[in-house]
């Protein structure tokens, strides 16, 4: 500020140069303010997340390990939830590697980057790729599967798929730019990474892990019904 405008805003009434001063006490803190939100919200995540992780990774290797045992086998609607459920649990994990860092890394690109990684997870996750309704619908009658326990995962999938399209709205246009960096016009790329929408990238998370969170409850009651003497027989005898 040069001397004369000093001059001008010390000729202004009181109240004026008394907001002016808290404007400019807000913009020099505002980044020590973000940065130790953004210190203690890390460490509150890595608290938080520690207990997931490990539940996530022992839920990978015990899923990966009965499903390789079921290849050989008869009973194709357990195969069917084996592979649902791994399919769902890879990209869960991938999302909460990156959770932490999207939320609270104190490199804004690196933060823009970890968004950008898990848009693209919700994004590209697709369960009719996996099991279509009517198949997944099949599965549940030949299992015997309990209505409840169809309830749940219709309840589930129906707020996953909704975070899927609302991440596919949002990416429509910037994918390949912000992600691949396949576009040729590099200002476009900076400017589609610079504007991602923070706010609803993260909204878009919390929905799909409000969905991801009851789907993790009902995969182990779906599971055991569908490993249960009762139902084993009835898939056995339906593809023997």
């Amino acid at each position: 500020m040069t001397k004369s405008q000093k001059r001008k805003l010390f000729d202004q009434p009181q109240p004026v140069i008394n907001r002016w001063f808290a404007i400019k006490a807000i913009r020099i803190s505002r980044p020590y303010v973000e940065g130790t939100v953004r210190l203690f919200l890390r460490v509150k995540l890595i608290f938080q997340e520690r207990k997931r992780s490990k539940a996530l990774e022992s839920a990978l290797e015990t899923t990966i390990k009965e499903f390789r045992k079921l290849n050989s086998s008869k009973f194709e609607e357990l195969k069917i939830f084996s592979n649902l459920s791994l399919f769902f649990l890879i990209a869960e994990k991938d999302n909460q590697s990156v959770k932490i860092d999207a939320l609270s890394h104190p490199d804004k690109w690196k933060r823009n980057l970890s968004l950008r990684v898990m848009l693209l997870i919700i994004h590209e996750w697709d369960m009719a790729k996996v099991a279509p309704a009517n198949k997944l619908n099949e599965a549940y009658v030949t299992a015997d599967i309990s209505q409840g326990i169809r309830d749940e995962m219709t309840k589930s999938l129906r707020k996953i798929n909704k975070a899927h399209l609302k991440a596919k709205k949002l990416l429509s246009q910037a994918r390949h730019a912000t992600i691949a960096h396949r576009d040729a016009d590099a200002m476009l790329q900076y400017e589609l990474i610079s504007n991602l929408d923070t706010m609803e990238t993260m909204k878009i998370a919390a929905s799909f892990y409000e969905g991801a969170d009851l789907f993790i409850q009902t995969l182990p009651k779906l599971m055991l019904e569908a490993g249960s003497f009762p139902s084993l027989i009835k898939q056995y005898s339906k593809h023997a």
